[in-house]
C-alpha cells in the first residue's frame, strides 16, 4: 500500500491538549484532513505543527458528520479514521505500507492501546476482542483506528449522522452488508491518551459500547440507540 493512497481524517473540538503529540506522530507524507468544531487554539496549533498536507475545515457539526465531511473532502482510495487524543505506533506508516489487501477488502481495523499504561489490560483485551470476532467477519472496530476504502464507503452510504456514538462500528457494519470483507491487522496500532470515558466505569463503557452495537447490527432497537447516546458524551473535567 502507498502513503500517497492515504488520508486521515479527524473530527476535533478542542484538542489543544493533544492536538499536537497528534500531529508529531502522523507522517510527514500522509494528507490530513481536520474537521475541527473548536472554540480553543486547536486551530492555531495545527497550523504551527503541521501546516504541509493539511486542511482543516470549520464545521460545528456531530462526530459522524465531521468524519463525513472530512471523507468528502478527500481524493485518495483510502481513508484512516481517527481521533486527536491518539497517537500513532513509530511503525505504523511502515506497517501500512507492508499491507496487502484483496480488491474485496472494504475496511482494516487496527489495535487501540494504552499510551501511558492505564488501563492497559483493557485496551489489550479489546483489540483482542476485535480481532477475534474478525476472524469470523464481524466488523466490531474503533472510530479511532479504522483504514475504510472510499468506494466502500460511498457503497455503504456513509456515516449515520443520526448517531452522536457508535458511528464507528455501525459504519464498518453497514461495509460488510454491502459486501466488502472487513479485517484486522494488529500492527497497525495507536496509542489512547485520554481515558476519561474508563475512568466513568469500565464495565459501564463496556456495555454501552457493545449492547449499542448489537442493538445498531441486528435492527432491534435501533431506533432507540438512534435518538440517544445514553450518556456518551459527559463534559470533560
Amino acid at each position: 500500500m502507498r502513503l500517497e493512497d492515504l488520508t486521515v481524517v479527524v473530527p476535533t473540538k478542542n484538542e489543544a491538549r493533544n492536538i499536537e503529540a497528534f500531529l508529531r506522530s502522523l507522517h510527514p507524507a500522509v494528507r490530513l484532513v481536520v474537521v475541527d468544531a473548536s472554540t480553543d487554539e486547536t486551530r492555531d496549533l495545527i497550523a504551527r505543527t503541521r501546516p504541509e498536507r493539511t486542511h482543516v475545515i470549520e464545521d460545528p457539526g456531530n462526530i459522524p458528520q465531521a468524519r463525513q465531511r472530512g471523507a468528502d473532502a478527500a481524493d485518495t482510495p483510502w481513508l484512516l479514521f481517527t481521533d486527536a487524543d491518539m497517537v500513532f505506533d513509530a511503525g505504523y506508516f511502515d506497517a501500512w505500507q507492508r499491507l496487502d489487501v484483496g480488491d474485496r477488502v472494504g475496511a482494516v481495523q487496527g489495535a487501540k492501546l494504552s499510551a501511558d499504561g492505564e488501563y492497559a489490560t483493557y485496551y489489550r483485551l479489546f483489540s483482542a476482542g476485535i480481532g477475534l470476532l474478525a476472524l469470523f467477519n464481524v466488523p466490531a472496530g474503533t472510530g479511532s483506528n479504522m483504514i475504510i476504502r472510499r468506494e466502500a464507503l460511498r457503497q455503504a452510504g456513509g456515516f449515520d449522522f443520526a448517531l452522536s456514538a457508535n458511528e464507528d462500528s455501525h459504519v464498518l457494519w453497514k461495509v460488510r452488508r454491502a459486501g466488502w470483507r472487513v479485517v484486522y491487522r494488529k500492527d497497525l496500532k495507536v496509542y489512547e491518551r485520554d481515558h476519561r470515558r474508563l475512568k466513568q466505569g469500565v464495565l459501564k463503557k463496556t456495555l454501552h459500547s457493545w449492547t449499542r452495537s448489537l442493538m445498531l447490527m441486528t435492527g432491534l432497537g435501533a431506533e432507540r440507540v438512534r435518538r440517544s447516546d445514553w450518556g456518551y458524551w459527559k463534559p470533560k473535567k
